[in-house]
């Protein structure tokens, strides 16, 4: 019996808002962060937070905010406030197991690449199935994380691809920039109205994503 040979191109997946409905449970932290340090502009706040790591949030929040105190303790809070947010329970945005599945009956390698730390990726798998990424990029595996490239550079490098070979799946302006910037195909899911950067492919949810699609993207030159 023979098998056909491992297609030469992957899918390299943001996780949060992308693949779980995790991303408003984090916008909501830091709009109550906000709101307790006495701040203004909660949900434009919790906007220029969507798909960046603690760091860059804790950093982000301590400037807007003339927080006293090492960023250290800010990151501490958030990290403290979204593990009790996220252990009500974590779910797959619409469509995601289903593509995933597919992605794997047609043998096409997987990367996870995710600025949440690792320990929060080990919280989710207690809800939901991450089986089918053969590689997890988290923040605590790069030096830089989005809207750098190197995460999804990392990710594409430990699939043994070259990035122009890669899909990447993303839902915010942060990661679409780290995907583009890394040479990546991208797909933006989710809101089609905001500034992405160019060449992008956008849709409204993953429900409108298949393998055949995907495979086409790969396919296609990348845009510079």
């Amino acid at each position: 019996m023979t098998h056909d040979p491992a297609p030469g191109w992957g899918v390299l997946s943001d996780m949060d808002g992308t693949l779980l409905d995790t991303e408003s449970t984090w916008l909501h932290v830091v709009e109550r962060f906000v709101h307790d340090h006495d701040g203004a502009d909660a949900a434009g706040l919790a906007a220029a937070s969507e798909g960046l790591d603690l760091d860059r949030a804790a950093a982000l929040l301590s400037e807007r905010l003339n927080l006293d105190g090492p960023r250290s303790a800010v990151v501490h809070d958030l990290d403290r406030r979204a593990l009790a947010a996220y252990a009500e329970s974590v779910t797959w945005r619409p469509g995601a197991p289903e593509l995933l599945r597919a992605l794997v009956d047609a043998a096409v390698p997987l990367a996870l690449v995710t600025s949440s730390p690792r320990h929060w990726v080990e919280r989710f798998t207690r809800s939901v199935d991450l089986s089918a990424f053969r590689v997890m990029v988290t923040a605590d595996d790069t030096t830089r994380t989005k809207p750098a490239p190197d995460p999804y550079l990392d990710g594409a490098a430990a699939l043994g691809l070259d990035p122009s070979r890669c899909v990447v799946l993303e839902d915010s302006q942060v990661g679409a920039w780290s995907a583009v910037s890394a040479g990546c195909a991208t797909v933006v899911v989710g809101d089609l109205a905001r500034s992405l950067p160019p060449g992008v492919h956008r849709v409204p949810s993953l429900e409108d994503v298949d393998v055949r699609m995907l495979r086409a993207i790969a396919a296609s030159p990348v845009s510079s």
